[in-house]
């Protein structure tokens, strides 16, 4: 495969493109121009070569250079930047009279005290994905390659949990400096990133998994701890905020609300009290031991602009970047929560009392009242100052609104934090907690945040890399900034329209598209032949109502308790009584006659939200909401051609479901379009057909610039251009109309290249065939039948089977173009195999069918199945024909245009 622009730029010439949004990206438009001398250039090849190499070892680093620039180091002389985190990480003291809570008997010990078993570990390891690697260089897909099962893995780590001691590589950190806006000569600009040895990370995570699971079936964390465990807590969280502060407004009640920071939570907690909280919670001692020894001696070495700092012992603190340090420090903290926080306080929401919702360190405290509040804080702080750890007051803020006389006002009195007053949020202020900015009636624009990610696109469609590389960037890193958001935030239709004009704009230039194309394929997952660029538009509705339904599903009673009431309070105010299930069902669903055709007068939320996007998404999708008794909440989505019923077990699958019927109703809006959809339904058919997409795979770049025009039939033939009288007769043979069937399949002076597309396609399956199957015999007559019957393949199994295979190449106008050309095959070769029956043999015929435009026929792996082909070599040969069949097609159409030899 040949990978870098230099080296595909020795390319046949493309003729001009029609007029379209631009070129492929400046590395695809210089490659498939194909100019012999690169003072012609827009752009240095070997430039791109490098950047598009680079973006292959390392897609982050990569991105963050285009975005960026070059990675910045921290210039603070290295001394200075030692002593700061020497400090850092020094030892904290706390207060021994700290009074821990007392948990009762653990149970289920054995779930971490067992040895590791190689499956256990594989399984874990499995599910990692590359990041940066730590000072041994080594990164995941290493150890997958090298060790299999895992069976040395789980060797070594049962070998750890025997000593009791972990090896000294794994205790020793490389921390990169990652700049924040600010100062740069402020140290604190900088963000510590900490890169550990992956070896000591999987074991890190094998043991973070069975310690999570055994807290889990201990109780040993709040319900309202939310912080890295399995469930959407940022989600439920900011649900459960905005249905307090909606609550409070509807019925006049009093809230008052504070968020607090902790300073350097993670970083200063002391050792010892972190082993005295897993001690207090009924850890084993055994793996008490682990967690000492893994702390006991480690280290971190600071990057600097002249290199790396000495070693600086770590004396508080969990470490950064070690999967185990999440559950550790919610063991810990767990003991201030239970200490610091009164039985007696909180809110009620909905008949359920909430004083706290904690995301790991990220506190919010809530309380009916500013004086109670106050004294949450104040008992919350002590403890906290026992254990060793301290709140922020300059990060910390607080919201309290009260009502008379049925008039809301905002209390003006100030919460202190370690007597330090801390922000009162005002009245159109917020607060970001969780990634959503809250407030009051603070309205949230998302818009700066879109235009953001709306720059970003286009900086990577400006940059050198190849076109697939440019929308892996653009859907794997860029887009999937956004993807938090659209999960737990209300996001307009205005944020996002500029988002999704640039992503159309930019996805047609990438894939050599001119304006006039349809915008649908760009919205095409990869495996359909698209861009699998989204629309924002659609996808935020998708994301609302799979939102909904997450939440009166949660697998946490008070959360799926409080949404349910939640919703029933606001269908309530809308049908002025008691509504059923049924009723907020047919709330969500829509529904607009009787009594739902009435306003509400309601203020926004969760659910009226819920209902608009519902009535939106049922012009391209059909689903509907349902109620089950005993069971709960329903979706039913009417997908072709098997509905689904989607129960509350399932909610995860809903995003993914209804993402799958718009990209199904993507395609059937396409495949309905006489001009450009006539080869949609085909080439989506099989994965093979556009495999290229992913990473470019045996693809030249002027393959690139021509098959996704192809397909679309909006290249710069006679018969289909859209303006201007040209005659639209075949420039060769003088057909009636020169389109893009004609030239791949029928216009006779490109015979010689359709006969070498046919045997490049046939030399590969014969290759493939293993010879321990049977013999082979290509372009052979069958004597005694018929001197014109001579089939492409005759394979003699040894088992005394014969199969007749003969190969073709259709154009894939519609699904039944490939059916038809293997049908006729069959029909054509029938006599040989009805002969072969007579003479009591085992015979069959068959096809390989192909795309001119390299459309995989799915029922090709069949064939290929009963031709003794292992499925791992199938699946790369599909790749390759498909690749070998667009190469022959956009070399015929250049000569055919050009008159310039091409093969």
């Amino acid at each position: 495969r040949s990978t870098s622009s230099a080296s595909r730029a020795a390319h046949p010439v493309d003729p001009p493109a029609e007029s379209s949004s631009g070129a492929a990206g400046s590395s695809t438009g210089a490659t498939s121009a194909g100019s012999s001398s690169t003072s012609k250039l827009k752009f240095n090849p070997a430039e791109a070569s490098d950047i598009q190499k680079s973006f292959r070892a390392n897609q982050r680093r990569t991105l963050q250079t285009i975005l960026s620039g070059p990675p910045k180091y921290c210039s603070i002389p290295p001394e200075q930047v030692e002593a700061h985190f020497r400090g850092f990480f020094s030892r904290t003291e706390w207060d021994p009279s700290f009074q821990f809570y007392g948990f009762p008997p653990s149970m289920a010990d054995h779930l971490l005290l067992a040895r590791f078993d190689p499956e256990e570990v594989w399984d874990k390891l499995r599910g990692l994905k590359n990041s940066a690697p730590g000072p041994d260089g080594i990164q995941y897909s290493t150890l997958k390659a090298r060790d299999p099962g895992a069976h040395l893995l789980s060797a070594i780590f049962n070998k750890v949990l025997d000593l009791s001691t972990i090896p000294s590589s794994w205790k020793n950190a490389k921390v990169v400096l990652i700049p924040k806006s600010g100062d740069p000569s402020d140290i604190n600009n900088w963000r510590p990133v900490s890169l550990l040895n992956t070896t000591g990370k999987v074991f890190s995570s094998v043991l973070a998994a069975r310690l999570s699971s055994w807290s889990n079936l201990n109780d040993r964390l709040s319900p309202f701890q939310k912080g890295f465990r399995e469930n959407d807590g940022c989600a439920e969280h900011n649900f459960l905020l905005e249905q307090a502060i909606g609550h409070a407004r509807r019925a006049h009640k009093d809230i008052s609300m504070a968020w607090l920071d902790l300073e350097n939570a993670f970083g200063s907690v002391p050792h010892s009290f972190i082993l005295g909280a897993l001690e207090r919670a009924g850890v084993p001692e055994s793996t008490i031991s682990l967690v000492s020894a893994l702390y006991t001696g480690s280290t971190s070495s600071i990057r600097v602009e002249s290199g790396w700092t000495d070693p600086i012992p770590m004396c508080a603190g969990v470490r950064q970047g070690c999967p185990l340090s999440s559950i550790i420090f919610n063991l810990t903290l767990e003991q201030i929560l239970r200490t610091g926080l009164p039985t007696d306080a909180g809110f009620e929401l909905f008949s359920k009392s909430f004083s706290c919702l904690a995301y790991a360190d990220d506190l919010l405290i809530i309380d009916s009242s500013s004086a109670g509040l106050q004294r949450t804080i104040d008992q919350l702080s002590s403890q906290a100052n026992r254990a060793g750890l301290k709140f922020k007051p300059a990060k910390c803020a607080s919201l309290s609104f009260s009502f008379t006389s049925h008039r809301r006002h905002i209390d003006p009195s100030l919460i202190r934090v370690n007597n330090v007053p801390i922000k009162n949020i005002s009245d159109q202020d917020a607060y970001k907690y969780l990634g959503v900015r809250v407030g009051f009636s603070f309205s949230q624009d998302q818009g700066q945040f879109f235009r953001g990610i709306t720059t970003d696109v286009v900086k990577v469609s400006e940059s050198l890399l190849a076109p697939w590389q440019k929308l892996t960037a653009i859907r794997a890193h860029v887009l999937a900034r956004a993807e938090f958001l659209c999960r737990n935030s209300h996001i307009r239709k205005r944020d996002v329209a500029d988002l999704d004009k640039t992503l159309i704009r930019v996805g047609k230039n990438i894939m050599n598209l001119p304006t006039r194309a349809n915008n649908n394929l760009i919205h095409l997952s990869c495996s359909k032949g698209g861009a699998a660029l989204p629309e924002f538009r659609s996808l935020v509705d998708i994301h609302a109502v799979s939102h909904a339904f997450r939440l009166l599903a949660s697998h946490d009673p008070s959360i799926s308790g409080v949404a349910a009431e939640s919703l029933r309070s606001v269908v309530r105010k809308k049908l002025l009584r008691d509504p059923t299930s049924g009723d907020c069902c047919d709330f969500l669903n829509g529904k607009k006659d009787g009594d739902f055709a009435r306003e509400s007068g309601d203020i926004s939320n969760q659910w009226s939200r819920a209902r608009h996007d519902h009535q939106r998404l049922t012009s391209a999708l059909k689903f509907e909401w349902l109620f089950v008794e005993g069971t709960g909440y329903h979706l039913n989505i009417y997908r072709s051609p098997n509905p689904v019923c989607v129960s509350p077990s399932s909610a995860g699958l809903v995003v993914r479901i209804l993402r799958d019927e718009m990209e199904s109703h993507f395609i059937s809006q396409l495949a309905a379009l006489v001009d450009q959809g006539k080869t949609i339904q085909v080439f989506s058919s099989h994965p093979a057909s556009n495999h290229f997409l992913q990473a470019g795979d045996y693809t030249r770049f002027c393959d690139w610039n021509f098959i996704h025009r192809a397909r679309l039939g909006v290249l710069q033939l006679n018969a289909t251009r859209r303006f201007g009288n040209r005659d639209p007769r075949c420039r060769k043979c003088g057909y009636a109309r020169e389109t893009i069937p004609h030239v791949l399949n029928h216009c006779k002076p490109h015979s010689v290249a359709w006969r070498k597309r046919h045997d490049a396609i046939q030399n590969r399956v014969v290759r493939a065939i293993p010879p321990t199957v049977g013999s082979v015999t290509v372009n052979k007559k069958f004597p005694g039948i018929s001197s014109t019957l001579i089939p492409d393949l005759v394979l003699r199994k040894k088992s005394g089977e014969v199969y007749v295979i003969d190969f073709t190449v259709p154009f894939e106008d519609r699904p039944e173009s490939l059916s038809t050309a293997r049908q006729n095959k069959i029909d054509k070769y029938l006599p040989i195999v009805e002969h072969l029956r007579r003479e009591g043999k085992s015979a069959f015929v068959d096809a390989v069918v192909v795309g001119s435009l390299g459309s995989w026929d799915p029922s090709n792996d069949a064939v290929l199945a009963r031709m003794g082909i292992s499925r791992r070599y199938a699946n790369l040969m599909r790749k390759l024909i498909c690749s070998d069949t667009i190469k022959w097609g956009r070399d015929i159409y250049i000569e055919h245009l050009s008159g310039k030899k091409q093969y």
